[in-house]
């Protein structure tokens, strides 16, 4: 599946103004909070207040639509180069906190729970998911390698799990206490994270 690009076209654009993204939205909203068994194509429709035949003359089924929701918001996180190792790892953490907390973000955790025990047709999209992920990462990691920051015996795949594993988590015990962190206490988990994490990978004086 091609992430780079925008949903792809089929029959046509939904005619009503503003109702492609409303749609798109309100699919990541309907997978994130019934998953994939109960992610239908009406439900969608009334969550973004447009009629069926608006979305069926984008998308002919739920597949295609979660296709083109996913590439178009649950891939979105900003590229991190801030010139060090710490403060890429803090503003990558302090994203991931902020994305995990969204519908996108939610709804590509969702994806990645499903794909490990309900359904294989959703392996697509956690790959999709995956890749991204995981290459923002490691591009922070070859430039601390560069610059002398972490040495190359580190394993690229264990800073990925730990600094996800820790926004996903964090995600999870928000969603389970219904509770939100403000801007400040995110500030904040994202900087007790890397605290714990940069020890172990970095090269640099005063970080061990």
């Amino acid at each position: 599946m091609t992430t780079g690009e925008g949903p792809r076209r089929g029959r046509g654009r939904p005619r009503t103004p503003g109702a492609e993204e409303r749609i798109l939205d309100a699919a990541l909203a309907e997978y994130g909070e019934h998953g994939w068994s109960g992610f239908t194509m009406d439900a969608v429709a009334r969550r973004a207040g447009v009629g069926k035949s608006t979305v069926y003359l984008r998308w002919s089924d739920k597949d295609a639509l979660l296709t083109d929701a996913v590439a178009s918001h649950g891939l979105e996180l900003t590229a991190v180069d801030t010139g060090s190792l710490a403060g890429d790892l803090t503003q990558l953490a302090l994203n991931l906190l902020r994305h995990f907390h969204g519908a996108a973000g939610w709804a590509a955790l969702r994806i990645t729970f499903d794909t490990a025990s309900v359904d294989d047709r959703l392996g697509d999209f956690a790959e999709a998911v995956n890749e991204v992920h995981g290459r923002q990462v490691e591009q922070i990691c070859l430039r601390a390698i560069e610059r002398g920051e972490m040495a190359e015996d580190i394993p690229i795949t264990a800073v990925t799990e730990t600094i996800y594993g820790a926004a996903m988590v964090h995600a999870l015990s928000e969603r389970l206490e219904a509770r939100a962190d403000s801007d400040v206490e995110v500030e904040a988990r994202a900087r007790h994270i890397v605290a714990m994490i940069l020890p172990g990978i970095s090269t640099m004086p005063g970080t061990t």
